[in-house]
């Protein structure tokens, strides 16, 4: 196997992943960084930061180590922000990755020469890679939906948004009915003059806990005793009703979309503080006159602030459509990691589901490590995977379970993502290909 050279772009949660799994392979990367510290959107500050004040984990802390580098012990079920980045710091300083990666520096464009990549750097520079990883999140590029009039109030995304306190004394409407948005209005119940919270639809609510355990692990925990997923799926939306999380009791409208085909909303206090009054729900807004802000049901609030909590793209400025069209070919990536133009690209990250990071980065950082080594190698069932990649509909990864929604593009089933890369996994280290079995994967 001739030495082969791996560049990875972002050094966030997935970049540390794939890094890990690179250096256990045995494999030569070096991870390019547009700031001063790993961690991607998990540091506490800088460019990168997606973080405020309150931000805790939505999946537990078992459901979000990585499994073969716990969290301390001491660490709650759901971490504050703080505590995930110095987690990721050390697992980071622990493979001796900050010394395998180029800090504060950003990647300005990409070609391929026909014997891998050339990156070119911000402010100077280039460097030529056998292979890139790319990893540099869903999370870039804030989105903020269209009304019609303007708005003169204070207006600032989520990507924004660091604490209470700039929400004090005001009248706050938060737009959004994910997680974030969920979040930012328990935030503005504690601290501003008049909380409002503006959602296009009723949503599923759950807990952090039911029956004193993280609701993720009790959720995993009572699937195995119900006969078919219909079933086990009417147990939980019963449970979560009987633990007074059914938004419908508290006027809110109801789901139009069954409770598994949905990204859970996991928040245990939005519910608390819309019943006490201290959280006003909202329909779609209708438009704007000024600082006052007109909702589909007729109502109007005049609002000092407003946040929106409404999501974000990918972008890859660096990655010309012209090289690779990732605006239009990203559905077709193969296992959400392997493009059909390339064999010596990959991105890895670019999906959601309900579940922490680490194992996820862990089974796809492997399978990046696993398929750069049969790349180098050139072995059969590489070629044999070269074929099947040009067949992504051959791997069920459950899309079709999830509402048509742009919140839900890049959502797929946890456990048929975890069969399908895992088998894919072991079927590239095996001499004579990976074609049998592959349509059940």
């Amino acid at each position: 196997m001739s030495e082969q050279r791996i560049g990875i772009i972002g050094g966030g949660a997935s970049g540390i992943g794939v890094g890990k799994a690179l250096r256990h392979a045995g494999l030569d990367f070096e991870i390019i960084e547009a700031t001063g510290r790993l961690g991607g959107n998990w540091q506490p500050d800088g460019p990168a930061s997606k973080m405020y004040e309150s931000v805790h984990l939505i999946s537990s802390k078992r459901n979000t180590q990585f499994a073969d580098y716990p969290m301390p012990r001491a660490y709650p079920d759901y971490p504050r922000h703080n505590l995930v980045h110095d987690y990721l710091e050390k697992l980071a300083a622990t493979l001796d990755l900050p010394e395998k990666t180029r800090f504060n520096t950003r990647v300005a464009g990409m070609e391929h020469d026909g014997h891998g990549w050339r990156l070119r750097f911000e402010g100077g520079g280039e460097a030529h890679y056998d292979a890139v990883v790319i990893c540099n999140g869903l999370l870039r590029k804030p989105l903020i939906p269209k009304f019609p009039g303007h708005f003169t109030g204070q207006s600032l995304h989520a990507a924004d948004y660091k604490s209470a306190e700039m929400l004090r004394g005001k009248r706050v409407l938060v737009v959004g009915g994910g997680n974030s948005g969920c979040d930012i209005a328990v935030d503005a119940a504690q601290t501003a003059a008049a909380a409002f919270h503006s959602t296009r639809r009723g949503y599923y609510y759950m807990p952090k806990f039911i029956e004193g355990r993280p609701t993720q692990e009790w959720l995993m925990d009572e699937a195995p005793k119900f006969p078919d997923s219909q079933q086990y799926w009417e147990h939980v939306r019963r449970s979560f009703k009987f633990a007074g999380f059914d938004g419908c009791d508290y006027g809110l409208p109801a789901p139009d979309h069954a409770i598994h085909e949905c990204h859970p909303i996991m928040n245990s206090q939005i519910l608390y503080y819309i019943g006490h009054g201290d959280v006003a729900p909202k329909p779609d807004i209708e438009g704007f006159n000024g600082n006052q802000v007109r909702f589909a049901d007729g109502s109007h609030e005049t609002i000092d602030v407003l946040v929106w909590a409404t999501g974000y793209d990918i972008d890859m400025p660096f990655l010309s459509p012209s090289v690779y069209d990732w605006k239009r070919n990203f559905p077709s990536l193969f296992l959400r990691m392997v493009p059909q133009e390339y064999d010596d690209l990959l991105f890895v990250g670019y999906l959601n589901t309900p579940s922490g990071i680490g194992n996820l980065a862990n089974i796809m950082g492997r399978f990046a490590g696993v398929y750069l080594r049969a790349r180098a190698h050139r072995s059969p069932a590489f070629k044999t995977f070269l074929k099947m990649k040009n067949q992504p509909a051959l791997v069920d990864l459950g899309q079709q379970r999830f509402m048509d929604t742009p919140r839900h593009a890049y959502e797929v089933d946890l456990w048929k993502f975890i069969k399908a890369v895992n088998f894919m996994t072991a079927k590239l280290q095996e001499p004579e290909g990976v074609a049998k079995g592959l349509i059940h994967a």
